[in-house]
């Protein structure tokens, strides 16, 4: 009796498949039984592995796992994933019998019937060390190139494993006295709580992007920075990779920018005047108060006038810090004049509660000066 047609045209064809698969040199693929146990696989499993299918045939497959990708479970927790979402990808090291490691992509595949019960798992690994080697090659070279200061250390001890030129600039460091040494112990990190706070946002999963830290510069200089982090696998290990920008000097052009948008002036002795003009915001109220009762204190001011002439309007959240700064000056012993209060300015004092019995108004400034002279005149003739 003949074999029938469609028998032996499927019969040919699946043979012709199985030497398509036995052919791929790169892929080693493996059929594993519901619990990740090898049930079969390539000829190409062996080559890349190093394992006979006898020495390999019902053992779990995180045999080709590092040890610490074992005692973290990840074997187990790739096979659970591939169940629940059909499919998993990954890359990572992975052991030879010979125990040398290869960086492979492994895509991990659930198998189903029709009824969609689970009776096993397909599973390709592919040797892509060679294209790792290359990109780390690549990424070494931009990393020293680049103009901006970088590091790679280790996440738990600070270990230095590299640095660029740039960095080494910044810090006044040698190259050779950086790598290998911990960054924490070098006092490189001036709160080396800062380095311990962006590991851990790195780890829950969020970005560390231009945060501001300090660090100290071999002379001892203290340098003002942004840091943006991010966590990656560089030569089999989980590192912290970090880009750095000086901002000291830009910082200290803020603060000089900052303190001349809300000058206070010495008009004679024991006056202050401080003129604002533009817009007054939550933050800009509270460096005013700073500024004026420091001001205060060294001048041993006696009169403050604030000149509210320039300023269109006010928040009612930093009306209200206006008259908080206004009462610790005169808690100092200075009395205050508001100059210049338009009505839309009134309103929003009025809409507060602010009260006005111990605080001096005037319409502009030059009667606000004469006020507070009269105020320090009466002052100097009291017996």
């Amino acid at each position: 009796m003949e074999p029938h047609p469609e028998r032996s045209w499927k019969a040919e064809h699946q043979h012709q498949l199985q030497l398509l698969v036995e052919s791929i040199q790169d892929y080693a693929i493996f059929l594993l039984d519901t619990q990740g146990r090898v049930m079969t696989w390539t000829k190409s499993a062996e080559r890349i592995n190093g394992y006979s299918f006898d020495d390999i045939r019902g053992r779990h497959f995180s045999v080709f796992y590092p040890p610490e990708d074992i005692e973290s479970g990840k074997a187990d927790y790739e096979l659970r994933v591939a169940a629940e979402e059909g499919r998993f990808e990954d890359e990572g090291w992975r052991i030879r019998r010979d125990g040398s490691r290869f960086w492979a992509n492994v895509v991990i595949t659930a198998l189903k019937d029709d009824k969609g019960v689970l009776y096993g798992f397909g599973k390709v690994t592919r040797d892509i060390t060679e294209r790792k080697w290359a990109v780390e090659a690549t990424f070494e070279k931009l990393f020293r190139l680049s103009p901006n200061p970088i590091l790679l250390s280790t996440l738990d001890d600070s270990r230095l494993i590299e640095v660029n030129e740039a960095l080494c600039e910044l810090l006044g460091y040698r190259r050779e006295e950086l790598i290998g040494q911990s960054s924490i112990t070098l006092g490189i990190w001036l709160s080396p709580d800062q380095r311990i706070r962006i590991v851990s946002e790195l780890r829950a999963g969020r970005s560390v992007r231009a945060e501001p830290c300090e660090m100290r510069t071999k002379s001892g200089e203290k340098r003002t920075l942004d840091i943006s982090a991010d966590i990656i696998e560089f030569r089999g290990n989980s590192c912290l990779f970090a880009t750095l920008l000086d901002t000291t000097e830009s910082r200290k052009l803020e603060a000089v920018i900052e303190e001349l948008s809300t000058p206070v002036l010495q008009a004679q002795e024991g006056l202050l005047v401080v003129p604002l003009i533009g817009r007054v915001d939550r933050s800009r109220a509270t460096q005013l108060c700073n500024q004026l009762l420091h001001a205060v204190h060294t001048n041993r001011a006696r009169a403050v006038v604030i000149d509210l002439t320039g300023v269109p309007k006010i928040e009612s959240e930093t009306a209200d810090g206006l008259i908080r700064a206004i009462e610790a000056v005169q808690l100092l012993g200075a009395k205050v004049i508001l100059a210049g209060i338009s009505a839309v300015i009134a309103d929003t004092f009025v809409a507060i509660g602010a009260r006005f019995s111990r605080i001096k108004t005037t319409a502009d400034l030059q009667s606000a000066l004469e006020e507070a002279k009269n105020l320090l005149n009466a002052e100097s003739t009291l017996p």
